[in-house]
């Protein structure tokens, strides 16, 4: 996408060196700078629409930055246009429009975080995040891979592993569900250690009779109950994936619920998987750790992991939960 972008940004710059009509270069120069110093403002403003949520600031930062910068390469004084095209563009209000755009967004997202996070959770996500723990999923070229992803989100899931992060985690998780006999099955199943956390189960193989070998990300069951993750990284729902694991799942004895996990949280083709944004994995994983102390491996992974949807898969949200932290302590 950032390529894609960066061929249009520079096909816009030829083509403008091309036409035949005289632009105002000072014109340009100066509605540049206004968007320039807009980009560079937008999070002093304090107003805040809701609808704002729908839009990818970062994404859109990116785009107009690419294609100033590819218009900032091109000699304004053999530039060539459209016929009155800068002239009949206002600058002043244009870049207070991007501005105002910018600033609402800032502060959507900032709600959307507090409506998630507790303060001790943003205190405690700043912490990790500031920690030396590196970014494995980084090194290893892993940070796009949905499979590296549930990897770790497994690991941090599972009482064996993850032995205070996990039981706090999964507790905030079935807490969401309608059915409030989850809690006690799972507290017995995690303190006899019966619970079972499995990665890529072959649902028909393993909760009913079939031959279908379609596999669900993530596992979590004990005697009595069984929750499916489904996991979508950068991808959607195929092929009515959690309907076809739901119809297996509901012929199991117990408690049965689905989630399907995504960074912005897009909804499940069936009706009773559950959708879940990564933002509200992240509200669920620190829990332990914002009142408890949790051991080294834990910190290093969890760490770690956040620093993964800080810099590749939520970083508007990151950003937000940054900025947070920092007015909590002015």
């Amino acid at each position: 996408m950032r390529r894609i972008r960066t061929v249009l940004a520079m096909d816009i710059a030829t083509k403008l060196a091309a036409a035949t009509y005289t632009v105002d270069a000072a014109a340009l120069r100066a509605t540049l700078d206004a968007i320039q110093r807009a980009l560079g403002a937008f999070h002093q403003v304090p107003s805040a629409p809701t609808a704002a949520l729908a839009l990818n600031r970062s994404a859109i930062a990116d785009s107009v930055r690419e294609v100033l910068t590819a218009l900032d390469s091109v000699d304004l004084t053999a530039v060539r246009a459209l016929s009155g095209m800068v002239r009949e563009y206002r600058t002043e209000v244009r870049a207070k429009e991007l501005r105002d755009v910018f600033t609402g967004l800032n502060d959507a997202w900032r709600a959307r975080v507090s409506g998630i996070l507790s303060k001790r959770a943003i205190a405690s996500v700043v912490r990790l995040l500031n920690s030396a723990a590196p970014d494995v999923l980084q090194i290893l070229g892993k940070d796009d891979d949905e499979n590296a992803h549930s990897d770790l989100i497994a690991w941090l899931l599972d009482p064996r592993k993850a032995p205070v992060v996990a039981p706090r985690a999964l507790s905030r998780i079935v807490a969401r569900f309608a059915d409030d006999r989850w809690p006690a099955p799972l507290d017995l199943a995690i303190t006899t250690g019966s619970i079972s956390v499995r990665r890529e189960v072959v649902v028909a193989r393993d909760f009913c009779a079939g031959d279908d070998l379609a596999r669900v990300d993530i596992s979590i069951s004990g005697s009595d109950f069984v929750l499916a993750i489904e996991n979508k990284v950068w991808s959607r729902e195929h092929h009515d994936q959690t309907q076809v694991y739901w119809d297996w799942i509901a012929s199991t004895r117990g408690l049965r619920a689905g989630l399907l996990l995504s960074p912005s949280g897009i909804r499940a083709r069936c009706p009773q998987f559950l959708e879940m944004s990564y933002l509200e994995l992240v509200s669920c994983l620190v829990d332990a750790a914002s009142s408890h102390p949790i051991s080294d491996s834990e910190e290093i992974v969890l760490a770690s992991y956040l620093k993964t949807l800080a810099r590749n898969i939520i970083p508007v949200e990151m950003r937000a939960v940054r900025e947070l932290a920092a007015l909590e302590q002015t």
